[in-house]
């Protein structure tokens, strides 16, 4: 009997790989002998839109929803996507790992309205959460960028952050199958694995 489930929230727009990134955690989970539950929310997955992948693993059936407060790890592909879904979801327990990527709107495009600054951002996601890692442009980061492969990037530091209860050999296994070809998207995991060890958490100065 697993103590208490495993709640992994991904928050991205269309195009980032959210939703491999999600496929390739649920496969780790049921190796692992989870029963993972995926939902989806905040409109559909198409490029440029916003998406909200729930990812839940117990070894019970849970709701497909995250409840409130209850996010163990948000994993942000893109940085006002991020302040987005910890304002509806996360709380103090989350650990986050935040991309510094944005992706503008026509609205942002065109002058209607602001971008906000990356440090406001940071210190709302910081008074929100319990943890919050900043992942700077980094080569390795750019390298991922480069290859189309910055979600299994984040996907690989969010692994080191839950390696208690979902091991990175099982989900760098799951980029194995599902991924083709696998190399450039487990170098990236890789990458993102050992960056938890020298990248230091946020802290919001409020």
């Amino acid at each position: 009997m697993v103590d208490r489930p495993l709640n992994i929230l991904i928050a991205g727009v269309g195009g980032q790989g959210s939703l491999l990134a999600g496929d390739v955690l649920a496969t780790a989970a049921v190796s692992h002998g989870y029963r993972p539950v995926v939902g989806q929310t905040f409109g559909a997955p198409r490029r440029g839109g916003s998406v909200l992948t729930h990812l839940r693993f117990s070894d019970i059936d849970l709701g497909p929803l995250i409840p409130y407060g209850k996010v163990d790890v948000l994993i942000g592909l893109e940085l006002m996507e991020s302040l987005r879904a910890a304002i509806s979801h996360c709380g103090l327990k989350t650990r986050a790992v935040v991309s510094p990527i944005r992706v503008h709107t026509a609205a942002t495009l065109s002058g209607e309205e602001k971008y906000p600054e990356e440090g406001a951002v940071l210190d709302s996601l910081a008074s929100i959460c319990g943890e919050v890692y900043d992942l700077d442009r980094l080569s390795e980061l750019d390298k991922a960028l480069a290859s189309r492969s910055l979600n299994m990037y984040l996907v690989g530091f969010a692994a080191g952050l839950a390696e208690e209860q979902l091991p990175s050999k099982k989900v760098r296994k799951a980029i194995s199958d599902i991924v083709s070809p696998p190399e450039p998207s487990l170098e990236s995991f890789d990458n993102g694995l050992a960056a938890l060890k020298t990248t230091r958490s946020y802290r919001s100065e409020i």
